[in-house]
């Protein structure tokens, strides 16, 4: 394409007839156009805003000031240049985004045009990894811990915007992926959607250790189940002169312990406690915590019951974000991604109980282990 093609390209697509780089839409054309040549988009775009003033472009009354052509042939047709209609496409204007965080990009990287991407990252309904590329990465590093303001508190960064969350909005947003990015965080959304699907970000040091995926102190169910659980547990270690392991409690457990935890449940469950409440109202609070566990999850030995509450506990969670048959991501800062796909089917392995837990309200699950 040469130089006077490039122009009558960039002409056809702007909005009025005639670019202007005071018009962002116009810009964005333009790097699109650019991209496609493999050019160096921000180097020329910088270059001819500096030269903007010494540019001349015509207005729409200045040509309705000059004389008519005399002919027809003389007249320049706004038609698409022959050869171009195949690359409508590829140069149209990304969809979605977020204002919020293009001009947090804008302030953090210190220029008025963000700088796009020529390479092209999958996002698939499975799970796989990704690299960022290396003539991308020094971008993806410098918005790395970058956040927007509250949007009640200006000047005071949101807790909202984890690390990498920005720089990944920026890596599939700006870049030739075909994947149509959006901001999430209302209520219990996840981060981000691409292409509608939400996508749940997390930046922890390994793909392969458990990550954890939230607390749950507001979960007031599985709370309470959790709490009869291991109460009962607790009692039962007491009554049989074992005394309580203060480190095991409803925020701070593992799978196993979920198991040893209903083996007591369980112990309680072969006794005629009505009986007994009759004699000990204490025994009445057991009965109702017991019977109140019946109700919820449905078990006959002490690994199903373990199942049972280890499945409802992180199905609850995760449904809420990323949801079932979305992603979480794990990201690190060298540009390694890991995108999870998130499906329930996955949980009901018997293998759940050792690839999760809690730590001081946080629940906790292996990735790989579980999705791959």
């Amino acid at each position: 394409m040469t130089l006077d093609e490039l122009l009558l390209e960039w002409s056809y697509r702007s909005e009025k007839g005639y670019p202007s780089l005071d018009n962002p839409s116009d810009v964005f054309i333009l790097e699109r156009i650019l991209n496609k040549l493999d050019l160096p988009t921000y180097d020329i775009i910088q270059q001819l805003k500096e030269q903007e003033d010494a540019v001349t472009i015509q207005t729409d009354d200045e040509i309705e000031d000059e004389e008519e052509f005399d002919s027809e042939e003389e007249q320049i047709p706004n038609e698409e240049p022959p050869g171009e209609k195949d690359n409508d496409d590829e140069l149209s204007q990304i969809q979605g985004g977020s204002v919020e965080y293009d001009d947090l990009i804008k302030k953090t990287l210190g220029v008025d045009i963000i700088p796009t991407s020529n390479n092209s990252y999958k996002f698939s309904k499975n799970t796989f990894e990704e690299q960022v590329n290396s003539s991308d990465l020094k971008v993806w590093k410098d918005l790395w811990e970058a956040k927007p303001d509250k949007k009640t508190e200006k000047g005071v960064e949101t807790a909202g915007v984890g690390k990498g969350e920005v720089s990944l909005y920026w890596l599939y947003h700006y870049s030739k992926s075909n994947v149509k990015v959006d901001e999430g965080r209302e209520n219990d959304d996840p981060d981000l959607f691409f292409n509608g699907d939400g996508v749940e970000v997390k930046a922890y040091k390994s793909h392969n250790s458990k990550l954890s995926i939230g607390r749950y102190g507001a979960d007031k169910e599985n709370l309470r189940l959790l709490s009869v659980i291991f109460g009962i547990s607790t009692l039962a270690r007491v009554f049989g002169g074992d005394g309580g392991d203060k480190t095991v409690n409803p925020t701070n457990f593992s799978g196993n312990d979920l198991v040893k935890a209903f083996e007591h449940v369980i112990a309680f469950s072969d006794v005629d406690l009505e009986q007994l409440s009759d004699l000990y109202p204490v025994f009445s609070d057991i009965k109702n915590n017991v019977d109140y566990l019946d109700s919820m999850l449905s078990y006959t030995t002490a690994e199903e019951g373990a199942l049972a509450m280890a499945r409802k506990f992180l199905k609850d969670k995760l449904e809420r974000k990323p949801g079932d048959g979305n992603h979480l991501v794990n990201l690190k800062k060298d540009g390694s991604m890991k995108f999870f796909h998130v499906t329930f089917a996955a949980l009901d392995n018997e293998k759940i109980l050792d690839n999760m837990g809690s730590s001081q309200s946080a629940m906790k699950l292996n990735f790989t282990k579980t999705f791959g």
